[in-house]
Formats: C-alpha cells, structure tokens, sequence
C-alpha cells in the first residue's frame, strides 16, 4: 500500500511524518523529562482485518486515517505526538505527566474513541484495539528500548486477548514475580489484602459524607505488585469476586469502628465488569450486609461506563436489583466510554463521576474545560450530583466550584489513608471547616 498512507496528517504538528521522526523526538523528550514528570509510550494496534484493508482504495484508506485522526486530535495535549506507522498501527508519545497512572486513563480514552466504527464510502470499518502502554523512568534506556517495551506489551495484551497491557518502567513485567496468579491467589485466601480510603469533599458545605475505599497489596509482603498488575491478574485469573468480598468484609469492619467514633459515611467500592455479570451477585451481597448486620444504604458501588454497557438488560435488571436492596450506584470514570444519554436514562444512577484525565487537563486543554462543563451540566439535567476526581490544584477546584460541581476527590485535600489515619483526619477537617 502507498507509503502517504502512513506518517503525517497534512499540516498538523502533532502528527509525525515517520517513525524514525517520532524515535528523534522521543528520544529528546525523554532527555528533557524532569525527575518528577513521566513520559508515557503507547505502541496502538488497530486490529482491523486484513480482508478489509486489502478492499480500501488508496483515496479510502486516507480517508479512514483523516477520520482517525480527527477523532484522536481532540484528546492530544500541547505537546503529545502521534505517528501512523502503518494502516494498522500507530505510536502515541504523552510527555509531561504527573504520574503513570495517567497514561493508563489515555489508554482508556482511546479504546473507547475506537469503539465506534468509522463510515467510508457508505461503509463501516470496526477496531479490536490492543495497546501497550510503558513509563518512564527506565534505567539506562533510550527511546528505542521504550518502544520495543511499549510493543511487547501490546504484543502481550494481543495474546492474551486483552485490550491493553501496562508495562510500568519502574516494576516491568519481566521483574514481576514467574507465579504470580499464585502469589495473588494466596494472599487473598489469607485474607492479606489492604484497604485505603480517600475521601470526598462537599464543596457547599465542606464536610466528608463519603469516602472511596482503594485496595492495595500488603505492604510488608516480601514482593512488590502495583495496585494496576493485581487488579488485570484479579481480572484474568477469576479472582475478582473473591476480592471484592474481601475488600468489603475489611470496609464494614473497619467503618463500624468509626461509626463507634463519631463518623459515619458512605463507603464506594468499585464493581469489576465480571461480578457485574454474575446472576448471583445481588443475592451475595445482601449475604454479606446481613452477616455484618448493616443496611445496603452505607455502601456505594462504583461501576465504570464499559462495565455498563456490556449486556444492557442483565445490566439494568442487577442494578434494579441493588438499588431496590438500597445500594447507592455511581457510573465511574464518566467521559471515557459511551457517555449516552440513554443510558443514564435506563439506570438507576445516583451520581456521576468524572474521569480524573479530564480534570487534571482543565486547566490547559479548553476542550477538557468544555467536557467537564458538559458532563457537569448533563448529570444536573438528570438530576445527578456530580463527583470530580484528581483534583489536585486550588485554581481546578475553583474552576469545578464555579461550574457547579457537587463534590471534589483528589490530593488537594487528601491521598488515599489507612483507616484510623482517616478517622483522625475527618475530625480534624470538619473542626477546621466549621470553625
């Protein structure tokens, strides 16, 4: 196929021309990179079938690459750059992050843009995108050692028939421990997991009426696992329902003790997709809030807008179900899936949350400034309240507050805590704030 399929959108800087353009540049990024910034790398497989690429004319393969290309612009910062290595693959460079954590969300982002099929010529094309995502920093590592990362893990994810897969440049893959599925396994049959909980401000009143509870690997195991490794090997080897129970057996045994204190909140859990899809879920969860003697209504679910959208009907029916339980239900990281009217209308939704990527991009990007507003003003039409994360800034949360948002989480007021460490802080934040 012709080489001007590949490289450079005409006349958009962000768009390389080449790889070895795109290598150049990375390579100088990387050398510019501050101690605390990140750099983060995504290898992108489109995953389009051969049959159809062998069917496109030259005039509608540039056509499909335009159309790409301006669906992907609009999620590219100041200084991210992008190159077309082929038909079927593209490299995306993410300088200047805070952490890497936010590559990750940019990896959602564009999954969820490739979602929809793009039209040509009275035609669709459909994508099965597999990425792979690496930080830095990398020990003696130039730019050619991060994409050969960065397409290990995409290689990685499309065996494994995952949608992405994470190489962090501190902990790669190849230093993770060769049994780790076991590993994982047996600290949760031993009950070895650690909660934190990161709490949620009420800008109108400035008091804490929720909390957000994050699980953690144990941090005296002798072996190291980030929180994103356990939570894909949950996922792949059928844990997840095994730590969800264990993360909400250490939430209501921790949260009756500050009860007893004083404190009393509502606790979000997250709600992978694969426990969404259990027909038992309902019935084990009233299991759960009956042995612990609490009501359904102290406990939030977190549910994300992809895990929302996989089987509609079940999906509506099980969250009927726990709503009628009197479980609270938020749709997480709002922004980055489908976002459809419909189905805010169809779920029985008490708030929503907004992606942190947008919100940490407010203050720079006017096109993320313009997503929050719009997502803000859409939760209010339907009578939502609305929950910004990784706020992490005076001028965002100003920004949020002047927007009408509900609630803020994020490290302006608060990282993640243990739960007597939280219990302290709260008091201490509602004497400040009502003083």
């Amino acid at each position: 196929m012709n080489n001007q399929l590949y490289g450079s959108v005409k006349g958009d800087p962000h768009c390389l021309s080449s790889c070895g353009e795109f290598a150049e540049k990375l390579q100088v990024e990387m050398s510019l990179a501050a101690e605390n910034q990140v750099l983060g790398l995504m290898v992108v497989n489109l995953q389009r079938s051969d049959r159809i690429a062998a069917l496109l004319s030259d005039k509608q393969a540039r056509q499909l690459q335009e159309s790409l290309w301006s669906r992907f612009k609009p999620i590219l910062r100041s200084r991210d750059s992008m190159v077309f290595v082929s038909p079927n693959e593209l490299w995306v460079m993410l300088p200047d992050l805070s952490v890497p954590a936010l590559a990750l969300l940019a990896a959602h982002r564009l999954l969820a843009i490739l979602e929809a099929p793009i039209p040509v010529d009275g035609g669709n094309v459909y994508f099965s995108p597999c990425i792979g995502v690496v930080c830095t920093p990398i020990q003696d590592a130039n730019a050619l050692t991060m994409l050969r990362i960065a397409d290990n893990a995409q290689k990685k994810a499309l065996n494994e028939h995952q949608k992405f897969s994470f190489a962090s440049g501190n902990v790669q893959t190849n230093l993770l421990p060769e049994n780790l599925p076991k590993l994982v396994a047996e600290v949760i049959e031993a009950n070895g997991l650690n909660v934190v909980y990161q709490p949620k401000v009420d800008l109108s009143t400035m008091r804490i009426y929720s909390v957000e509870a994050l699980v953690r690997w144990p941090s005296d195991h002798p072996e190291y696992i980030p929180v994103n490794v356990l939570i894909e090997t949950v996922e792949r080897c059928g844990l997840v329902e095994a730590l969800t129970l264990q993360v909400i057996n250490i939430v209501l045994r921790e949260s009756s003790q500050w009860q007893a204190a004083g404190l009393d909140v509502l606790i979000w859990i997250n709600l992978s997709a694969r426990l969404l899809a259990q027909a038992h879920l309902t019935a084990t969860l009233a299991h759960k809030m009956n042995i612990w003697l609490t009501h359904p209504s102290r406990i939030g679910l977190e549910l994300t807008e992809s895990a929302l959208i996989q089987d509609v009907a079940q999906t509506t029916e099980v969250l009927c179900e726990l709503k009628r339980l009197g479980f609270h239900l938020s749709i997480d990281d709002f922004g980055t899936g489908y976002s459809s009217f419909a189905y805010l209308r169809r779920f029985p939704i008490d708030e929503l949350k907004i992606d942190k990527l947008f919100v940490q991009g407010m203050i720079e990007s006017q096109q993320d400034r313009q997503i929050v507003k719009s997502i803000i003003d859409l939760a209010h039409n339907f009578g939502l309240p609305v929950v910004a994360e990784g706020v992490e800034d005076e001028k965002t949360l100003n920004l949020l507050k002047d927007m009408g948002c509900e609630q803020i989480q994020g490290f302006y007021f608060a990282k993640p805590m243990p739960a007597k460490q939280l219990l302290i802080w709260c008091a201490e934040f509602h004497r400040i704030h009502t003083a």
